[in-house]
């Protein structure tokens, strides 16, 4: 009998789990439950910052719309134009007459006029169509110049008119020779005048003021 109950005994199925690894078994199933606590405990806080930061921001946002005035007939002050529209102008103006070519500064010089007024335009047409481009013709004189941005400036100095000015770096080639570089000042004065389909706001240049701040000398034109 003995035999036999060993016979049968040794036939059953063995079961390779033993206390230890249902020990391990269990330590793996508590740190991960203690990982999932950690990242529960780490998130209340965090969310909390957030809900307070978010209504913070929330409280003290400014939202500002520029929404321009459409263009209507008639005259507008300059005080009911944007001011990118006289920056926009008084660059146009300022590379036109700045940085030319002997070949293209006459046809250049003529669209600059085209955006002149009196007593402006007729000081233009006697130094710069007169004197200064037959200078550039003759001598074959290339200019350039290189404004530079964070010297830009913007003012209004009533409702009725601004002024910007722009500073940079002029350089000039006479006969294919290239002279030192000076510091210059371009300011630019402007208005308004009644609106036409080529100029939706009517914005023309009343003065201009030219300054070598290399040489400390300026040349001025005034209305």
């Amino acid at each position: 009998m003995a035999k036999v109950a060993n016979a049968v005994k040794s036939t059953e199925v063995f079961d390779a789990r033993g206390e230890t690894d249902t020990i391990r078994l269990w330590e793996n199933y508590r740190d991960q439950a203690l990982m999932w606590r950690a990242i529960a405990l780490l998130q209340m806080p965090t969310t909390l910052v957030l809900v307070v930061l978010s209504v913070v921001l929330w409280m003290t946002r400014h939202v500002t719309l520029n929404v321009p005035a459409k263009p209507l007939p008639g005259v507008y002050l300059a005080k009911e134009i944007p001011d990118t529209e006289f920056v926009e102008t008084s660059t146009d103006f300022v590379n036109l007459i700045a940085s030319y070519q002997p070949a293209t500064a006459r046809r250049q010089f003529n669209m600059a006029k085209q955006m002149l007024i009196e007593p402006m335009l007729s000081r233009f047409e006697s130094e710069m169509m007169g004197i200064e481009l037959k200078a550039i013709e003759q001598t074959t004189r290339t200019q350039l110049f290189f404004a530079d941005p964070l010297e830009t400036r913007f003012e209004r100095i009533d409702d009725k008119s601004v002024k910007v000015s722009f500073v940079g770096d002029r350089l000039k080639l006479v006969a294919g020779q290239e002279l030192p570089a000076e510091k210059t000042r371009y300011t630019v004065v402007l208005t308004t005048i009644p609106r036409h389909p080529l100029n939706p706001y009517g914005v023309v240049v009343t003065n201009v003021q030219f300054e070598n701040l290399s040489k400390d000398r300026s040349r001025m034109v005034r209305e």
